[in-house]
């Protein structure tokens, strides 16, 4: 993971993880008038991290994809969460999530993306059944007790999102319904018909920053004079953002385009109401998915933690399937298209990384465009507290 660049940490021997969190807490606040935004060590601390890990992320939903990855009986794709190898999997009655180390000596049964009409281990060639139930085991015949019948890939809890065509996985035991949690922005959403839309997928990126800090780049408009003068700035002023309420599961900024510009490069989703053609809206699902809503495409960000300075991110568009068909203009305007923004937000977020590792830093004001920023940190704030 070394790059050549140097990287302070702030960890539980150089700053309590009380203190932390106590200097989280703080910071909170009622309007965003009076919002600061988290303390630098929240960024960098490993304990801080590790708590993040326990009190946020393994209690939560995640989204880990669209149907459309998975259209077919047998089509996979698979992803590492949390320390845990895992496989998206159709199967001849339902989509599944899977652990996908094999129950024998624990190599990878799949790795990629594909169809399959079953996983086989490549170590010593156990073989499973799409819904995670061992087939084959050879010369087992001779473990006492063994029985094949007995044997299965656990399943990770998940659910899908019907009417938004999302996959979601929890690792607790006990959760309220994402389905339920998310049933305004389902209703909000609509008009896009986002289940019979197909993915376009972009190739995952190792960014070398904070999750927190990707995500806030990517929920406000605030920045766009500043760090996207000559790309976003134009198209989509900073002057014309607002933000609305926090939400029980999301957020949202609104970044509407400069009224003399058109954005739509595509036919415009049919159903839309006109209210909903000049937008850029700006979706957090708390806690780490990204949902960009055009009036032509729909642009998923899946955001998982790995580190304290390190983050996995992976892009996919949601376009009408006759425009997806479009392979060459598809992967000129909607895959390499939007890689100028994406270095600049991170060419910010790595010089943010490398501030916060320094003494002189603190948690800064927010600007009311920053709402959804001061939202995230609310919602961390929360699910920090006791009880």
């Amino acid at each position: 993971m070394d790059d050549g660049r140097a990287t302070t940490f702030r960890t539980a021997s150089s700053q309590d993880l009380d203190s932390i969190v106590q200097a989280v807490l703080a910071g909170s606040s009622e309007d965003v008038e009076h919002a600061e935004g988290l303390p630098p060590a929240a960024y960098t601390s490993q304990a801080f991290y590790d708590l993040e890990m326990e009190k946020i992320f393994k209690p939560e939903w995640h989204c880990v994809g669209h149907v459309s990855e998975v259209a077919n009986v047998g089509d996979y794709f698979t992803l590492d969460m949390l320390g845990e190898a895992l496989v998206v999997v159709r199967g001849p009655d339902r989509i599944r999530v899977l652990s996908r180390n094999c129950l024998h000596r624990w190599a990878s049964v799949v790795s990629g993306a594909g169809n399959a009409r079953s996983f086989n281990c490549p170590f010593h060639n156990w073989n499973y059944a799409l819904d995670g139930q061992l087939i084959a085991a050879p010369f087992m015949d001779r473990a006492a007790k063994f029985e094949i019948g007995n044997c299965r890939l656990p399943e990770i809890k998940s659910e899908i999102i019907e009417d938004l065509g999302l996959i979601f996985i929890t690792f607790a035991n006990q959760i309220d319904s994402i389905s339920e949690r998310l049933a305004d922005l389902s209703q909000r959403l609509a008009n896009y018909h986002m289940k019979d839309l197909v993915s376009v997928p972009s190739p995952g990126t190792d960014y070398r920053f904070n999750w927190k800090f990707q995500i806030e780049t990517g929920i406000e408009a605030y920045h766009h004079f500043g760090t996207h003068r000559d790309s976003l700035q134009p198209l989509y002023p900073t002057r014309l953002s607002w933000c609305e309420e926090s939400k029980k599961g999301w957020t949202i900024c609104h970044s509407p385009a400069h009224p003399d510009v058109s954005i739509a490069t595509l036919p415009v989703f049919p159903d839309l109401r006109e209210d909903e053609i000049p937008g850029n809206d700006l979706y957090l699902i708390y806690p780490a998915m990204r949902l960009g809503i055009y009036p032509d495409r729909i642009r998923l960000r899946l955001i998982i933690p790995v580190a304290p300075d390190r983050t996995l991110s992976r892009a996919l568009f949601l376009l009408r399937p006759e425009v997806a068909a479009q392979t060459e203009r598809v992967k000129q305007d909607f895959v390499s298209g939007p890689a100028t923004v994406g270095q600049e937000d991170s060419w910010i977020d790595e010089m943010q990384q490398r501030a916060a590792a320094s003494s002189l830093v603190r948690g800064g004001r927010l600007s009311h465009l920053e709402a959804t920023v001061w939202h995230l940190a609310e919602y961390i704030r929360g699910r920090l507290r006791p009880g």
